[in-house]
């Protein structure tokens, strides 16, 4: 794993102590951040438990508007922790804390829009503000990238009383929401500019974790939902093939291009300012695009693995095509924003070629539709395995 050491320099007169929460060694991402990305993991398995039920175009656009706000509060933290020593006890038990309240948020996403609406905006505000809260002590002494994030915070402070209003008003909640996420937007796009500080290999564990979570519990959705069925051949194989995806769907990622992702990112800290754009734009945002698609997949296997040997209906069929769609495209975007140009191609093609076949996807086997895109994901992973001169996931 490649890790941005940090400043330990012994402070001076002129320069005022870094803060005694910030890690000064290589760190991993810890049991406490485990724990926590688990919460938000349930909180888009309960995100696509609802969106399955209401696939209409306005159904869909009010679960993509929630799994933004879930994401950006992850995100949030995951900016947070990336300099803290999360080893130290009141860093633990406010990340515990943080964890206790997305809990809330969590439980609060099928009625976001409804009911639970007051709950979701209020306990999306209280982890946000704890995030930042940690954040600037763990930037304490460092007063270039204080200065970068107390602009982030105060702009990020519109955003925050968008949610939490719009979750009282339950007529205007859809509009609230709406100028929270254009108000994030901006936010990034202004504080990115600023002078971060990023350890790369913690900082790219943490966002390849969290897909790797919640690809698998795209499996347990659909396995947990289809465990009344008949356990015969016909499930079988369409349960192979689910797995198989998904399976496959990992390769694409962790085959390789992670590890050449964190290492753009460690080489991006050479360039001053641009450390900071480089993380939001690879990580926060295009990330962000990818566990929609796994949102998408686990929607399309829930609905195949239940009706092997139907025809899928336009919503799920979509959902599968589409997914898969974003989570390999999000990745060729990824790869091209961090100048890892070689593995765009294949994945770019991969993604257009199954968004062609959305069509097809309506007009046989759901069982035929998974071991489709099963194939075609394999095809791509064994074309690159076995370019000549492939480029390592790392270099020693």
């Amino acid at each position: 794993m490649v890790t941005v050491m940090m400043d330990s320099r012994a402070s001076t007169n002129a320069d005022p102590p870094i803060s005694r929460v910030r890690i000064d060694r290589a760190q991993g991402a810890t049991f406490v951040e485990l724990f926590f990305d688990l919460v938000f993991v349930y909180a888009i398995t309960q995100l696509t438990s609802t969106m399955i039920h209401d696939l209409t175009w306005a159904g869909v656009g009010r679960g993509l508007l929630v799994f933004w706000l879930v994401w950006w509060a992850w995100t949030q933290f995951t900016w947070t922790l990336n300099l803290a020593d999360t080893e130290h006890t009141v860093v633990r038990l406010l990340t515990l804390a943080a964890t206790a309240v997305a809990f809330f948020l969590a439980q609060a996403v099928p009625d976001a829009f409804t009911t639970a609406g007051a709950w979701f905006g209020i306990a999306y505000a209280v982890v946000r503000l704890l995030g930042m809260g940690v954040h600037s002590w763990v930037l304490s002494g460092d007063e270039a990238q204080t200065s970068a994030f107390s602009l982030f915070a105060s702009l990020s402070l519109v955003g925050l009383a968008l949610v939490v209003v719009g979750g009282f008003v339950s007529d205007l909640t859809l509009w609230f929401w709406l100028g929270a996420v254009v108000a994030d937007l901006v936010t990034v796009l202004f504080a990115g500019r600023g002078a971060w500080s990023i350890a790369s290999g913690h900082f790219a564990e943490r966002h390849g974790l969290i897909v790797i979570i919640a690809l698998g519990e795209s499996l347990i959705a659909a396995g947990v939902a289809t465990s009344e069925l008949a356990r015969d051949a016909q499930f079988a194989v369409t349960l192979v093939g689910a797995v198989v995806a998904a399976c496959a769907l990992w390769w694409v990622y962790f085959g390789s291009l992670h590890g050449r992702l964190e290492l753009a990112l460690e080489s991006s800290s050479q360039g001053g300012l641009t450390q900071g754009k480089f993380a939001r734009d690879v990580f926060s945002l295009w990330h962000a695009v990818i566990v929609i698609g796994v949102i998408g997949v686990a929607i399309g296997f829930e609905e195949a693995i239940a009706h092997p040997d139907e025809l899928l209906e336009t919503g799920p069929a979509l959902a599968l095509t589409v997914g898969v769609g974003l989570f390999v495209g999000g990745l060729a975007a990824a790869a091209w924003r961090a100048n890892v140009r070689d593995a765009v191609l294949l994945r770019l093609s991969l993604a257009i070629l199954v968004l062609a076949l959305t069509p097809l996807a309506t007009r046989v086997a759901a069982a035929v539709v998974l071991w489709t895109l099963a194939a075609l994901t394999i095809v791509m992973v064994l074309l690159e395995d076995r370019r000549p001169n492939r480029p390592k996931a790392l270099i020693a």
